[in-house]
């Protein structure tokens, strides 16, 4: 008996999103939409194009990439403020190499790249330009990072846009 009324319910949220959403762009405001109902929850997951992390280690490359597999825009942030006054060991940790491979693995539009205070080898930076990432990406930000060297920001100068 309830059954046309929770379609037509259905059909709201639906209309409601859809004129709602083009003008949600703050990240704060997507998450609290993301929680009112599970089916928003899966539209913000497949519609949301920039996410950052402000601590590395609070999330998994993995568990990124199944939340929101169509990111176009990364910001991804590793070593504490404290490691710029020299308040944290140098290899602390901060290791960029297990994001770049679930980046090439599972984001093919990633277009922007942001990492800071994070340990980016050489080889990270190779394997993000011979990847499919490495065509599509127009902006590579290496803030406050460490580890690389010109022969590493070469092949992304070389390979990328």
């Amino acid at each position: 008996m309830n059954e046309p009324k929770f379609k037509k319910l259905n059909e709201q949220y639906d209309t409601v999103w859809e004129c709602v959403i083009p003008y949600i762009n703050d990240p704060r405001d997507r998450d609290l939409v993301s929680l009112v109902c599970k089916l928003w929850y899966e539209i913000d997951a497949i519609t949301r194009k920039h996410v950052t992390i402000a601590f590395c280690y609070t999330v998994t490359p993995r568990r990124l990439s199944r939340r929101f597999p169509q990111l176009e825009s990364l910001k991804l942030k590793g070593k504490p403020r404290a490691s710029m006054f020299n308040l944290i060991p140098e290899d602390w940790g901060g290791y960029v190499t297990p994001w770049v491979e679930e980046i090439v693995r599972s984001f093919g539009r990633m277009k922007e790249l942001h990492f800071r205070r994070m340990i980016v080898k050489d080889s990270d930076l190779e394997l993000i330009a011979t990847s499919e990432t490495g065509k599509v990406l127009e902006v590579l930000k290496l803030d406050k990072c460490s580890g690389f060297s010109t022969d590493g920001l070469l092949h992304i100068t070389r390979l990328c846009k």
